[in-house]
Order: structure tokens, then sequence, then C-alpha cells
């Protein structure tokens, strides 16, 4: 949502390039806004922060259940507010392309983490013991003969579970496949790096350190270029 015509125009066209989105209304104004929102319940709002009538936070507070936002503008000092308001992301005008998918992506995932709430328990054994596990404290998994080793703030553990069958418990696109039987939550991403060798590495936040397959190297960067 944006007040200058030819802005939205510009981030419509950019939008409309990509296949992972559908435009399903636009609005000039605070108050047209909100009413579009309420009308079409999207998942991803691009809102511009000052809009004629209020600034863009005004329409976040507005919204009941309000989607993934993503604000868009010219001004980076309103950073530290938005985040405080659990945005999705922030970019600043001109919109770029790549910045756009990179955005896109957040929103994905904020919308990925949202959804745990939902059902967010799973069991995994821990010395023998059944530990409930919120899906979102999820660091990495990989399979392991009948069963799959998952790694998570409650510590390394097992599920009695196909690699398949536990892939799909996890919401569609929160985690990153690197090499077969190995899953990375996106969510601890931090960065990744090539080793001496020239082979792809990621840095988990929580401090481990996995390889990427060089048969899955190419598919893997793609999605890291989204992500940084």
């Amino acid at each position: 949502m944006d007040d200058e015509a030819y802005c939205r125009k510009d981030l419509a066209e950019l939008l409309q390039k990509t296949s992972q989105t559908e435009i399903v209304g636009e609005a000039g104004s605070a108050m047209d806004a909100v009413q579009v929102i309420q009308k079409e319940t999207p998942d991803v709002v691009f809102l511009d922060l000052n809009l004629s009538d209020a600034h863009g936070f005004r329409v976040i507070s507005e919204i009941e259940n309000a989607p993934a936002v993503v604000a868009v503008t010219a001004f980076a000092q309103h950073a530290v507010e938005g985040f405080a308001l659990d945005l999705a992301d922030y970019i600043l005008k001109p919109v770029e392309e790549k910045r756009l998918q990179w955005a896109l992506q957040r929103a994905r995932d904020h919308i990925f983490l949202r959804s745990l709430k939902k059902n967010p328990v799973i069991q995994i054994e821990i010395n023998d013991l059944s530990t409930p596990l919120t899906i979102s404290d999820i660091f990495w998994a990989k399979a392991s003969e009948n069963y799959v080793e998952v790694f998570s703030t409650a510590g390394k553990g097992l599920i009695r579970s196909t690699f398949h069958n536990f892939k799909n418990l996890l919401p569609v696109g929160f985690t990153l496949e690197i090499s077969r039987g190995v899953i990375i939550a996106r969510h601890q991403i931090k960065q990744w790096r090539r080793d001496s060798r020239g082979h792809v590495e990621i840095i988990l936040r929580c401090d481990g350190v996995l390889k990427v397959s060089k048969r899955m190297q190419k598919e893997v960067l793609q999605q890291l270029e989204l992500l940084h």
C-alpha cells in the first residue's frame, strides 16, 4: 500500500514478475488499506509508512490478526519502531528486485513461524525419555536408518519416523535441504561460507556448521541468496 501511485505501480510490476505472488488489492490511504485488508485477508501486505491520512503503523494496529507486513518507505529511521511491531521485513525505496525476493522469503518464514503456534509440539526421545519439543526450536535434523536425529534447544534426540514422513510434519518451506537426508530450519541460518576446498558450509545461529553436498550446492546457493 503506497500513497504514491507510481511507486505502487513499480512495486506491483516487480511482484508480478514472480510466480510467488498474486496481487489482490491496492490502496492509497490508511482507511482504504484497512478496508482492503479486512475484505481480501491477504497473506502479506506491503505497507508504505507515509500514507496520505495516517502513519502506516496505524493500519497494523487497526487490523485484528494482521497478515505478515513488509514495510516499504524512504525513511530508514522507522526500522526500530517497525520491528518492535513484529514486521516480517523492512525495505527502502526504490525497491530492487533482488531485495524484494528476499522480503518475500522473510514474509514466508514469518508466516510459517506464526503457523507453528497452531500445532507446535512433537515428541522426541532424549536419553530414552519422551520429550515434548516445539517445532520452532528445531535447529536441524538428519536421517538415521529408521529414525530421524533431531538437534534442538532441548538437545539431540530421536524420532521414530522415516525422514520423508518427518519432513511432512513440518510446514512447507520451514526447512532447507542441504544434502540427502539433512535439513536445516531456515530461521537457524546465520550465514554461509566456502571452506579451503571451495565447498559451501552453512553456519547456524546455534553455532553449528554443516556442509552442503556438491549435488545440491547450486540449488542451496540460490535459496541462500534470497535469505542474505
